[in-house]
């Protein structure tokens, strides 16, 4: 008498440590990647004006006007200024008139570094009023 051998199909992939090796990448990458956490500019704007019709109109000798240009070249009213002695023209300007507003506009193709920089000088030098555009 003879037997059949039942031969049982094993042509498959064994999977019973794939969840394992899935799970350990997982938490590889999950502890190996740096997350970056963007930061704003830290300014505290003005609450919205309910007349919103209503223009204000300055004197001209109460704007002290800011230029960055695309090489990162800061103007202090039409007079190019190195970054290092615009915090101390800034303070004296603004403590001879505590109305002064700093009119602050950059080139569009400067490098965002630039503006943030002088920004922060200006901040430094204890502007509170500084209106912020682009040319």
């Amino acid at each position: 008498m003879q037997f059949k051998n039942k031969r049982k199909n094993l042509s498959g992939i064994p999977t019973s440590s794939m969840s394992d090796v899935a799970f350990l990448l997982l938490i590889f990458f999950l502890t190996t990647t740096k997350f970056d956490i963007k930061k704003g500019l830290g300014l505290v704007l003005p609450p919205a004006s309910t007349q919103a019709d209503k223009k204000v109109r300055l004197k001209q000798e109460n704007i002290t006007k800011v230029w960055v240009n695309q090489k990162g070249q800061v103007a202090l009213n039409e007079e190019i200024v190195p970054l290092n002695e615009l915090e101390s023209k800034v303070r004296n300007i603004v403590l001879e008139n505590p109305d002064m507003v700093i009119s602050f506009k950059t080139d569009r193709q400067s490098k965002y570094d630039y503006m943030v920089r002088v920004l922060d000088v200006l901040q430094a030098a204890g502007a509170e009023k500084i209106s912020l555009s682009t040319n």
